[in-house]
């Protein structure tokens, strides 16, 4: 089969080729997926580089959140040739889906909802999923909180503002500029912080009147972070969900002090119990018209390496490659 694929590490542009290698054979608790569209992320530029922790050694290739086919079953699987799905890559030998077929465990594959078309659906499985481990399995955000997602114009930073509102809370995201800002407003945020104009922890106690944040869903780590806490409630909770900024500089005195918590998240690590709460959560959601999904791209297949470099820069939403 043909694959984007990188032996070795490095800049998308420089190292990505198209090439032929061998198509995957599912095992146990495993399909084989025929790939129809493949939602990028931050995670598959960091995967080219080396930098992703799921990721550790070359080959590989990108694309983490896919919809497709059902080509092949593994033994102990329940879906049958044929079935539309959405998946999320296991990253078996560092395989992405940015290929002919993709491999996936029956545990990171969902039927698709009739309601998402392709690009919709390839898009939609590690953002929406993540967001809601951090929002409601993790975070256990409630109605009439007041949620602050910090990167709102990105993946899953724009998947928890609409799962956020959905949910009922008042939510306020960070954003860089005048276009990610209004990009974040258009999703249904509240209040838009410029962190090119403000202060994270001082914008957010103005304008929520100096209570401060229920709930922080962080993507992004690092000093965006630490200015986040600042600007905590009491008692509240800081979501880790990413670190694309760096580490935060979590201080336990201070934590001790104003008495919230930090609670870390990770979307392969759920229990089959949550799995089907979120599954009829989000369907749900769905068919109610509250996730809309928004596709800010649609590209081809040869345009991969150039839409992999450009994420985590001036990219919003969901950028998606029709194969």
């Amino acid at each position: 089969m043909l694959a984007w694929q990188a032996d070795s590490f490095g800049e998308p542009l420089d190292v990505l080729a198209f090439k032929e290698i061998a198509k995957p054979v599912p095992g146990p608790g495993e399909v084989l997926i025929k790939v129809r569209a493949v939602g990028l992320g931050l995670p598959d530029l960091l995967s080219v580089q080396g930098h992703y922790p799921f990721v550790t050694v070359p080959p590989a290739i990108p694309g983490h959140s896919f919809v497709g086919t059902i080509d092949t079953a593994g033994p102990g699987t329940s879906y049958m040739p044929g079935m539309r799905v959405m998946a999320r890559t296991m990253y078996k030998n560092q395989a992405g889906a940015l290929a002919e077929y993709a491999l996936a465990r029956e545990f990171d594959t969902f039927p698709a909802p009739d309601g998402l078309d392709d690009a919709q659906a390839a898009g939609f499985v590690v953002p929406y999923h993540t967001a809601y481990v951090g929002l409601v399995s993790r975070g256990k955000l409630a109605k009439g909180e007041t949620l602050l997602v910090l990167g709102g114009s990105g993946a899953s930073g724009s998947a928890a503002i609409e799962l956020g509102k959905a949910l009922g809370a008042r939510v306020v995201a960070t954003a860089r500029g005048k276009a990610k800002s209004a990009f974040c407003r258009e999703l249904g945020a509240d209040h838009i912080i410029d962190t090119t104009r403000s202060h994270i922890g001082e914008a957010l106690r103005e304008v929520t009147g100096g209570y401060g944040a229920d709930l922080i869903f962080d993507p992004v780590g690092g000093e965006p972070s630490d200015q986040a806490v600042q600007g905590i409630a009491f008692g509240g909770r800081l979501v880790l969900i990413g670190i694309s900024a760096g580490f935060a500089n979590l201080n336990p005195l201070d934590m001790i002090g104003r008495t919230y918590s930090a609670i870390g998240a990770a979307l392969p690590n759920r229990t089959e119990s949550e799995r089907k709460q979120t599954i009829a959560d989000l369907d749900e959601l769905v068919d109610q018209g509250k996730i809309s999904v928004p596709i800010e791209g649609r590209y081809f297949l040869d345009q991969a390496p150039t839409i992999i470099a450009r994420l985590g820069g001036e990219i919003m939403g969901r950028h998606i490659i029709n194969m």
